[in-house]
């Protein structure tokens, strides 16, 4: 193997993975509507995101290595199982509904470039089925770090269509609008969805992860959080060029990719194409085996990637089933899409439960001994979760 990349895998595990699959399809949605409706006013904020991004994941990996455990198996230790169950259940709704969104981003980005929709359904089936069943935790994790830099197109998209007559004034992180409101808690859940919360600590734990590694875990978690938030900038950036040259349709991706091609020709709809396939099919992936984790816990299955099919055929159903109903909602509806900066919102409110339970469960000595996180990042994690509940319940409000 080569070196570089022998020191590379173990600082790109899952929270790596995690943070990459937090760009998911209903964000890129979230970020080019932040770029088209308000330009720069946006960035400041995204920027702002990464230290409550890091130090939330950071939390759950910590868990994870410490107690050897996932995260609904320690909330059914210590606060009694009928709390992992709600936890659980009141994500679940959330998961599914951005599941959905993951499938048809995929059949919109594979529509951009002709390929029809129902072909697409059955080739990510096939690649869902396979990548999962024939592997263990180690390489599925290597695949998606693999497919996951392909999301760095949307990067390369800036150096070819970026805005113009730039003011400091643009970048004011403040617009005295509703929707404004609406975006920021929008942009919140896209940041930090429950799902990310259960699999990461479940995939620390399913990767052999121990308090030794939690640095380098730690590094590749912080990385991963400037990488997904510099993703976030640049497709603001380019929806920030599309704004000034008169586009306004942010929820239509075939309206992006029409625009794109006007500004920079074909290859504009194939890059962008690409790269929101890709996020959909990442974060589609990561929701799975989310799913997996935390509906194991529930039925108390203690499932894990590790394991064979065979010796675990209820912990992978949950898996393969997923996709059965995801796969109908978006053969039979169409615009299923444009629910993606609703389920965003409503992201940051179902987020409430679970990352209660992380920091509490984070700052308890009896159960994380000498790793209890400082007092400065628990005051820092409540405060952030009042705020992006409030925000979500205020923005709901505001557009009812």
């Amino acid at each position: 193997m080569n070196p570089t990349l022998r020191k590379l895998l173990p600082v790109l595990g899952p929270g790596w993975v995690v943070m990459l699959a937090d760009l998911d399809a209903p964000s890129v949605i979230t970020a080019i509507q932040s770029g088209i409706e308000f330009r720069a006013h946006l960035i400041i904020f995204l920027i702002v995101l990464i230290i409550p991004l890091y130090f939330v994941q950071d939390t759950s990996s910590r868990i994870g290595a410490v107690t050897g455990k996932t995260l609904g198996q320690v909330i059914s230790e210590y606060f009694g199982h009928s709390w992992t169950i709600v936890a659980v259940s009141g994500s679940a709704i959330i998961d599914f509904a951005a599941y959905v969104g993951e499938l048809a981003g995929i059949a919109v980005a594979a529509s951009l470039v002709g390929i029809p929709v129902l072909a697409t359904i059955v080739f990510v089936i096939i690649i869902h089925t396979i990548v999962v069943t024939t592997g263990k935790y180690k390489k599925i994790e290597i695949f998606l770090v693999a497919i996951g830099f392909l999301l760095f197109l949307f990067v390369i998209l800036d150096f070819l269509v970026y805005p113009h007559n730039i003011h400091l004034a643009d970048f004011l992180p403040y617009v005295p609008k509703n929707s404004f409101y609406f975006l920021i808690a929008a942009n919140i859940g896209a940041v930090i969805m429950p799902w990310m919360l259960f699999y990461h600590q479940a995939a620390d734990v399913d990767s052999g992860l121990k308090i030794s590694g939690m640095k380098k875990e730690s590094w590749g978690t912080l990385q991963g959080a400037i990488a997904s938030e510099v993703l976030m900038v640049s497709i603001v950036i380019f929806s920030w060029k599309l704004a000034q040259d008169g586009y306004t349709n942010g929820n239509s991706m075939l309206y992006v990719a029409a625009a794109l091609g006007h500004e920079i020709g074909p290859i504009g709809p194939i890059l962008f194409a690409i790269a929101l396939g890709v996020a959909g099919l990442l974060a589609m992936f990561v929701i799975s085996m989310s799913m997996s984790y935390s509906l194991s816990d529930v039925f108390k299955m203690k499932g894990s990637f590790n394991k064979s099919f065979r010796s675990q055929k209820k912990f992978y159903a949950i898996f393969l089933l997923e996709i059965i109903p995801a796969a109908i909602l978006t053969l039979a509806i169409n615009n299923l899409i444009s629910l993606a900066l609703d389920v965003m919102v409503l992201s940051s409110i179902a987020l409430a439960l679970p990352l209660l339970v992380v920091i509490r469960i984070g700052s308890n000595r009896k159960i994380m001994g000498q790793h209890t996180i400082g007092r400065p990042r628990t005051v820092f994690l409540y405060a952030f979760l009042i705020l992006a509940v409030g925000l979500g319940i205020f923005s709901i409000f505001q557009v009812i």
